[in-house]
């Protein structure tokens, strides 16, 4: 049966700016742990919410230190784009029962490039690491992945095509020429440069936030549009992404993008 290929409901590149008029300041909502919080566990992973996506070029140890004394405590940074927060690792297990104090800096800022706040909170460890189960293997492409991208990237046959019985497969001729199908999507997005930006690749393998792909499925604070740095419309057009796909994807990238 012969695979449809149309280009209508594909996404198309636009001029217009997805955050028009005063650049508005990146705010903290939530600090994990909370301020003044006692009994911390020692191997606490520091998570601060904001109310728009931070950008993770700025997520440092300068603009989110952690301190006990007069000593800077190192540690492993990220961005949870989906979540809207910025993550901070210690390399080692916190000391028990010794204050630290969390200091967030206004070069800590939003994808949009607006500044954020400056905020210092102090907190108390306990008595040790709070444990946990160890993590989940890291989800394939093939076996979790695929099957999100054959259901919402082959609609009017933008990137893959689908057939008169809803089989998804490949296109002759797919939008913006990115084939998603079973056969293509790897080699078509892991380590690829963007062809809608120089600066990022579609995705970059162990990090999640700086893959083009997570960003052009995240909807903009508001408007459900594109967030700032993307080019043409959020994809897919409609809905977003329920936020279990996104971090099915976001997981994907982040385990290392397996085939």
């Amino acid at each position: 049966m012969a695979l449809a290929v149309q280009a209508s409901g594909c996404s198309y590149p636009t001029g217009d700016s997805p955050y028009p008029g005063e650049c508005a300041p990146l705010h903290p909502l939530v600090f994990v742990p909370r301020p003044n919080m006692v009994a911390v566990a020692t191997d606490v992973e520091f998570r601060i919410t904001f109310d728009d996506y931070p950008d993770p070029d700025t997520v440092r140890s300068s603009t989110l230190l952690l301190t006990t004394g007069y000593f800077w405590v190192p540690g492993n940074y990220g961005v949870d784009l989906i979540g809207r927060a910025a993550v901070m690792r210690p390399i080692r297990g916190l000391s028990a029962q010794l204050g630290y104090g969390l200091h967030l800096r206004p070069a800590l800022s939003s994808l949009a490039g607006c500044p954020g706040t400056s905020q210092d909170l102090q907190f108390t460890t306990g008595d040790g690491p709070a444990g946990g189960p160890p993590p989940p293997p890291p989800p394939s492409l093939a076996t979790d992945v695929q099957p999100i991208l054959d259901s919402h990237c082959g609609g009017g046959g933008c990137h893959l095509a689908v057939d008169d019985a809803g089989t998804p497969g490949c296109s002759d001729a797919p939008a913006a020429a990115l084939s998603l199908c079973a056969a293509d999507a790897w080699d078509a997005l892991v380590g690829k440069q963007s062809g809608q930006t120089d600066k990022l690749r579609l995705v970059e393998q162990g990090d999640s936030s700086r893959s083009y792909l997570l960003r052009k499925l995240l909807p903009a604070k508001g408007s459900g549009g594109p967030i700032a740095g993307v080019t043409g419309q959020r994809e897919p057009p409609g809905d977003p992404l329920p936020e279990d796909q996104l971090r099915l994807i976001a997981a994907w990238i982040d385990g290392g993008a397996l085939r």
